[in-house]
């Protein structure tokens, strides 16, 4: 699954502590309207007790950041 943003995209610094609690709000809550900082930081945990990821993009096709989850794949039932 795939979720892009229309937002400002992220810069390589950004995508390095995107998934670190509070990373980005920290870095611009001065500037620019910004979340509690804990969501990124939340799915990405969440993805890896799935065993799947959650990768991040710094700018999306059309602008905006860009990220990407995988999970695997669960067996239906019987």
């Amino acid at each position: 699954m795939q979720v892009r943003d229309g937002g400002p995209g992220l810069t390589e610094d950004d995508v390095r502590v995107a998934f670190d609690s509070g990373a980005l709000h920290a870095r611009y809550r001065d500037t620019r309207p910004v979340g509690s900082g804990l969501g990124l930081a939340l799915a990405h945990r969440l993805a890896g007790r799935l065993g799947g990821t959650l990768r991040v993009e710094g700018h999306g096709p059309e602008g905006g950041a860009c990220f990407t989850a995988a999970l695997p794949r669960t067996p239906g039932p019987a």
